[in-house]
């Protein structure tokens, strides 16, 4: 049986995976691909941001399972085009957050030639505000899960749906730098609930008029 016909594989469909870290967007797409391999002509292709030099594979947080990736330079993701190899029937995009103007245009390329695209990445940034693309990448996907992490400040563990940045272990201010790789610069990454994300210096949303007082 052709891998493109199996209950694995779907020509054509576009999947988000999206939530803070340590959510395990990651895990979701290797576990899609480890499936692969007992599909017999099965062939997929995993690319990953050059940004995101943390690891030379993709990798689940926790390291059970890995696979080799191309890097791409996240300002040019046209390049995932260009290195696309012949019979490949299932794409994953790791970290999307990071690719610039283009990868949507990649992405609807890649699902014109009946390739089946999984990507995984942050919704917001440690802001709370929409991440880059995603937004966009969101509106045209056929599936998006939403996943979550447990909360990581103190002993809450309540449902995290948010990204904390800690710079020299205080949080980052609203007019930091947006993107520092977890580890580097004395920075680190937690998850968090909506009640514990703290970002000094953020600008407060307009507070919305009362029902009774609108005339």
């Amino acid at each position: 049986m052709s891998s493109r016909h199996n209950s694995i594989i779907k020509p054509g469909f576009f999947e988000i995976f999206c939530g803070p870290v340590k959510s395990s967007k990651t895990r979701e797409i290797i576990n899609r691909i480890d499936k692969l391999q007992y599909v017999e002509g099965s062939k997929f292709q995993l690319f990953n941001p050059a940004v995101n030099v943390r690891d030379e594979e993709v990798t689940s947080r926790f390291g059970e399972l890995s696979f080799p990736c191309a890097f791409i330079d996240e300002s040019n993701p046209y390049d995932i085009l260009d290195r696309l190899e012949s019979g490949v029937d299932l794409v994953g995009i790791d970290e999307g957050q990071f690719f610039g103007e283009g990868i949507e245009n990649v992405v609807e390329a890649l699902l014109r030639k009946d390739i089946h695209v999984l990507l995984a990445g942050l919704d917001m940034d440690f802001r709370g505000e929409p991440f880059g693309k995603m937004p966009y990448l969101l509106s045209m996907a056929d599936s998006v899960v939403k996943l979550t992490g447990a909360c990581e400040y103190n002993s809450c563990k309540n449902a995290a749906t948010r990204t904390q940045r800690l710079d020299n272990n205080k949080p980052a201010n609203y007019d930091a730098l947006l993107i520092v790789i977890d580890g580097s610069a004395n920075s680190e990454y937690q998850c968090r609930c909506l009640e514990h994300h703290v970002v000094p210096g953020k600008p407060k949303a307009a507070k919305v008029k009362s029902i009774n007082n609108i005339e």
